[in-house]
């Protein structure tokens, strides 16, 4: 059994400007990247990442690292599934599909 401690989840957050439209054409392929790598979306500029070991979860946040468009600014949270099992979401009054990340178990 794999542990809820030694497991990882990579919490990307990011802020790109998108006063442009070269600025939303970057912004928009960097979250196409994060998509094709396996990340998925939790809020527009929120990704998450499952990974099986901290070395995957290092090895993934240099592969972000990569990509990174260069007038961006980009946080890599690294979080034990333990931890990112605690997380709590909260709605308003809006009705609201919640998709689940497809990689590990979230605990809700």
């Amino acid at each position: 059994m794999i542990s809820a401690y030694k497991t990882m989840w990579i919490v990307t957050a990011f802020d790109l400007p998108t006063l442009t439209k070269k600025d939303r054409r970057i912004a928009n392929n960097f979250r196409k990247d994060l998509l094709k790598t396996g990340f998925t979306r939790l809020q527009l500029s929120v990704y998450v990442y499952y990974a099986s070991s901290k070395e995957k979860a290092e090895e993934m946040s240099s592969h972000v690292h990569a990509f990174v468009p260069e007038n961006g600014h980009i946080l890599i949270l690294f979080l034990t599934d333990r931890q990112f099992g605690m997380t709590q979401n909260y709605y308003g009054g809006l009705a609201t599909e919640i998709k689940e990340p497809e990689q590990g178990l979230l605990l809700f």
